[in-house]
């Protein structure tokens, strides 16, 4: 990062944690969503996921866990159930969590920019297989009316 770029006041605002973490995430990302991903014709795979559903539900009480779609959604290509990400500290606690209990699951991590398009492609991250996603349903525009 160069650090001769000003930094907003609103990003510079940190939590009294000693951690130094930052209450948003650097624009232009509003939230993080994980779609976390299971093959909903097998049936072991699909009682990983909803154990780990209920796991992430029991644990983090304060993020937002969605259903669990028991067959390919939008661009998800199989069943899968996602989890919201409002801040940093929800990601940095969240994360390292997921990878270590996904139990052979993959996650697809994304940006939530207004772009739907690039935030699910070039700007996401993986943990575990990377899934070939259905993009025809993606705006390439904004969704934030910018």
């Amino acid at each position: 990062m160069d650090s001769s770029s000003p930094l907003p006041d609103e990003q510079t605002t940190m939590r009294n944690d000693g951690e130094g973490m930052p209450l948003k995430f650097w624009a232009p990302v509003h939230s993080y969503d994980v779609h976390i991903y299971f093959f909903h014709t097998d049936e072991e795979h699909t009682k990983i996921a909803m154990q780990l559903r209920e796991d992430v539900i029991r644990l983090f009480p304060q993020l937002n866990v969605y259903k669990l779609w028991n067959r390919p959604i939008g661009p998800h290509p199989v069943g899968m159930f996602e989890v919201d990400l409002k801040t940093p500290a929800q990601f940095a606690l969240f994360v390292p969590w997921l990878n270590a209990h996904r139990n052979g699951l993959s996650a697809l991590i994304h940006p939530n920019t207004g772009f739907p398009l690039r935030d699910h492609t070039v700007n996401a991250m993986w943990l575990g297989e990377k899934f070939p996603l259905i993009t025809s349903c993606l705006s390439e525009t904004s969704t934030y009316g910018l």
